[in-house]
């Protein structure tokens, strides 16, 4: 049986050769897979590489060209130095040439009132009457004694012709007479009391008793006050510093002659209006008000049409001014600290500056007195919006 067991060899190797053959075609096909996929693997990193670099740099230059892009746009304004007039403003209570307070000499019920609060009247005009009787008492005995006293010295006076009675009791008659008469006029006088007139033309003030009030010499408040205002007085006060500025900006050797150089000044009444006559500065207070460091002065205005009432309120505008000045606009300026501010542009870029200025402001703008240059470029609007060393694009305008 050689022949069989050869050939049964025989098959058994083809089988186990088959099986070489297809397990190392599969390892080679396997293996030259993963080979394969790693290349590609390797070529796709290498090109998202490529990819990526280019993106990020196509965006780097997009995101500067952006940025240049991107810087706003301001409205910017350039000093310059300009003559102007600046009207300093000062706080100011308003006064009669003469506010004269009426009040009772005597006691009594007030018994009628003739004038109306805000009437006109004239120096004599009668105000008010006051109901006391015993004063018409006192002087119907003043009379009567001076009658007295008269018929006294009648009596006396033959006598002493007739030697009856010494030259002494009819001198002690006569001068009992003098006595008599001024009760008589003292007595009058008191009874003329009753009648109260005004002292000068003027207007009526308020009125704060009403007929029947009992009144006295010590009463709080006055019966009236009448007030003279053809002319009035407006006082207003100004802090030392800036008074001594004042006062040594105009010329003359005494106070009145430094009055009559003061310009004419204007008065601002509540409502804003201007007063159309313009006043004079009449003068100045001779003591500094300790507590307020300030010292007072004085205007005069005059009045015709009545317009302005003792009592009212405004302000004095008085006009300084300046051959040569800086003027930024308010809404230029901002405030950080209690200190005034501006933007400063240097090279396209905005940069915090500080500056100061006069108190008051001319047509919405403020005079500067330091921290701006003729030349310099400032911010003109938008401050709020703005912060140190931004860039911007400038776009300069005119005012």
């Amino acid at each position: 049986m050689p022949g069989l067991a050869l050939l049964t060899s025989e098959k058994h190797f083809n089988q186990k050769t088959a099986r070489f053959f297809d397990s190392h075609s599969y390892v080679f096909f396997e293996s030259k897979y993963l080979t394969d996929m790693q290349n590609y693997h390797k070529e796709i990193r290498i090109m998202v590489i490529i990819l990526f670099g280019g993106l990020l740099s196509s965006c780097k230059n997009e995101s500067s060209q952006n940025m240049a892009q991107a810087a706003p746009q301001y409205p910017v304004l350039k000093i310059t130095e300009a003559p102007t007039t600046l009207q300093r403003k000062y706080p100011a209570v308003i006064q009669g040439e003469e506010d004269i307070e009426i009040r009772p000499r005597i006691d009594g019920y007030l018994q009628k009132i003739y004038v109306e609060e805000g009437s006109r009247v004239k120096k004599g005009d009668l105000l008010f009457k006051i109901d006391a009787p015993q004063y018409n008492e006192v002087v119907k005995a003043a009379q009567s004694a001076v009658k007295n006293a008269e018929l006294k010295v009648q009596k006396a006076t033959p006598l002493v012709e007739e030697g009856i009675i010494n030259q002494y009791e009819l001198d002690a008659a006569k001068l009992d007479l003098e006595a008599q008469r001024a009760s008589l006029a003292q007595a009058q006088a008191n009874q003329g009391y009753t009648f109260i007139k005004s002292p000068v033309d003027g207007v009526v003030g308020a009125i704060p008793y009403r007929t029947g009030s009992l009144v006295s010499p010590q009463v709080v408040a006055p019966l009236t006050v009448v007030s003279d205002i053809d002319n009035v007085k407006v006082y207003f006060s100004m802090d030392e510093k800036e008074y001594l500025e004042f006062y040594a900006d105009h010329e003359g050797n005494s106070v009145d002659d430094k009055l009559k150089s003061f310009p004419k000044v204007k008065l601002q009444l509540s409502d804003g209006s201007i007063l159309e006559s313009e006043g004079e500065i009449t003068a100045i207070g001779g003591l500094l008000n300790q507590q307020t460091g300030s010292a007072r002065l004085t205007a005069v205005f005059p009045n015709a049409n009545q317009r302005i009432r003792s009592g009212g309120s405004g302000k004095i505008l008085i006009p300084q001014s300046f051959s040569s000045a800086i003027m930024v606009p308010q809404k230029s300026t901002f405030e950080l600290q209690d200190k005034r501010m501006v933007y400063k542009v240097k090279d396209d870029r905005v940069f915090t500056s500080e500056i100061k200025t006069m108190p008051t402001t001319v047509d919405n703008k403020f005079v500067v007195t330091e921290g701006l240059s003729e030349g310099d470029i400032i911010v003109f609007e938008g401050a709020g919006t703005l912060r140190d060393s931004l860039q911007i694009k400038p776009n300069i305008i005119t005012q």
